[in-house]
C-alpha cells in the first residue's frame, strides 16, 4: 500500500505532563506507522517547555491552544494544512470526553478513536449537580458522531476493549463500524526484569493517576482490614491531583495506618521496580478503557485484585490472572488481597497466567491492527 498521510487530534502529546494512557497508546502506534513510512501529524494543545512543533520518533508534533481551545485551534490546522496542498488521507478523531466534532468541517475519511466513556466518572470529576448535565452533553456530543457513522462520514470507531464496545453499541453506534485495537506492551522494556521479579517483597502496590474516579480511598479502608491481618505494606504511587492525595493522606492518618507510602511523580524505572518487586497490584477505578497497568504488572509477573468494572473485567479474568471484586465492598477487596498474601501457591499460578496472558500483547501488534483498519477506512 501506498504511505499515507495521517492527520491524528489528540488533547495531549506524550510528552504533556498530564499525558496518560491515552497518549502513551497514541504515541506506541504514531511511531510504528511513521517507521513503516506513514506521514503523520499530531495536532494537541500547548504545554509549558514544549515547543510549537517538533517531531517525535518519526512523526510530527503540532501543538496549538490550550486544554480547551486545542478543539477550536485543530479545526484551523486541518484548513490550513488543506489550504497549504497537505491534504490527509485519514482523520484520526481521539475522543477523550470532549471531541474535535470533525464531522461538521473535515471532507476526508474520519476515524475515531474512542478509548473509554466518562459516564458514571462524572459523579467524581464535577460537583454534584452538574453530574447528570455531564453524561447529558457527552451524550449529545456523541450523537454527531453516531449520525455521521450511519451516514459514511466516519468509517470506522476503533476502541480498545471490549467493554468500551458494549457501552458504544448502547449509547448508539452501530456495531459494524466498531473495531477493536488492544492496547499492547513494549517488551523490550519489560522482558529485562527477570532478576527484580525474582526477588518479592511482602508489598501490595496501586499504580495509577491519583484522582477521584480511581476511588482509591476504597482501597485504603479495605487496607486497615489487611493490616491487622498481615504484615505487608501498601505502595500508592502516580502522578496525583494535591487536593486528593491529602484527603487520601488524612485518611490513612485517621485509620492508624502504619504500612502505607504514598510516592507521586515517580520516574519510569521506579515505577518498573515497584511493579517487579510487588506481589500484587489493586486497581479500584470507576472505569477504564483498559487497564494498561494491570498489564504492565503481569509482564512483571504479579496479578491483580480489582474491581469488577468496563475495562478492568477485560485486563484481569478472575481466578485465572487475578481476582475481581464487586466495587465499592472493601471487605470482600481486603479478603481478596490477604488471601493472596497468605496463599503462595495460589499467588504463583495467577502470576503465571498473567505473565503468559500479557505474552499476547505488544504495541507492533497494536500498529498492525491499527494500520489494518486505516487501511480500510481509505480503501
Amino acid at each position: 500500500m501506498e504511505p499515507m498521510r495521517v492527520l491524528w487530534f489528540n488533547w495531549r502529546c506524550i510528552k504533556n505532563p498530564l499525558a496518560g494512557g491515552a497518549e502513551v497508546y497514541t504515541h506506541e502506534v504514531a511511531k510504528r506507522l511513521a517507521a513503516l513510512g506513514h506521514e503523520i501529524v499530531l495536532v494537541t494543545s500547548r504545554a509549558p517547555g514544549l515547543p510549537r512543533e517538533e517531531v517525535v520518533d518519526g512523526y510530527r508534533v503540532v501543538r496549538v491552544g490550550g486544554r480547551y481551545s486545542v478543539y477550536l485551534a485543530a479545526r484551523r490546522v486541518y484548513r490550513k494544512l488543506v489550504s497549504y496542498g497537505w491534504i490527509p488521507d485519514v482523520v484520526i478523531d481521539e475522543i477523550n470526553t470532549i471531541p474535535f466534532m470533525t464531522p461538521l468541517y473535515v471532507s476526508q475519511p474520519i476515524a475515531v478513536l474512542i478509548h473509554q466513556l466518562c459516564k458514571d466518572c462524572w459523579r467524581y470529576a464535577v460537583h454534584p449537580l452538574a453530574q447528570p448535565f455531564g453524561w447529558w452533553i457527552e451524550r449529545k456530543l456523541h450523537s454527531i458522531y453516531i449520525r455521521a457513522c450511519r451516514m459514511g462520514r466516519v468509517r470506522a470507531v476503533i476502541t480498545v476493549s471490549p467493554s468500551t464496545v458494549s457501552d458504544l453499541v448502547e449509547l448508539g453506534y452501530p456495531r459494524e463500524s466498531i473495531c477493536i485495537a488492544y492496547n499492547g506492551l513494549d517488551w523490550s522494556v519489560y522482558s529485562g526484569c527477570s532478576d527484580l521479579c525474582s526477588d518479592k517483597s511482602d508489598t501490595v502496590v496501586y499504580f495509577g493517576r491519583i484522582t477521584p474516579y480511581k476511588r482509591i480511598e476504597e482501597l485504603i479502608k479495605a487496607w486497615r482490614l489487611v493490616e491487622d491481618e498481615t504484615s505487608a505494606r501498601l505502595v500508592v504511587a502516580g502522578r496525583a491531583e494535591p487536593r486528593y492525595l491529602r484527603k487520601l493522606m488524612n485518611l490513612a492518618q485517621k485509620l492508624n495506618l502504619e504500612r502505607i507510602e504514598f510516592k507521586t511523580n515517580v520516574p519510569h524505572h521506579e515505577k518498573l521496580r515497584l511493579l517487579a518487586e510487588a506481589k500484587i497490584l489493586v486497581y479500584t477505578s470507576t472505569r477504564e478503557g483498559w487497564g494498561q497497568t494491570i498489564l504492565e504488572a503481569a509482564a512483571c509477573r504479579v496479578p491483580a485484585v480489582a474491581y469488577n468494572v468496563p475495562g478492568l473485567r477485560d485486563a484481569v479474568k478472575h481466578m485465572e490472572t487475578g481476582i475481581l471484586v464487586e466495587p465499592g465492598n472493601t471487605k470482600e477487596l481486603a479478603n481478596a488481597i490477604t488471601t493472596l498474601l497468605r496463599d503462595e501457591g495460589l499467588r504463583k499460578r495467577l502470576a503465571e497466567n498473567a505473565y503468559r496472558y500479557a505474552q499476547r500483547f505488544s504495541w507492533d501488534r497494536t500498529a498492525e491492527e491499527f494500520l489494518k483498519i486505516l487501511e480500510l477506512v481509505t480503501a
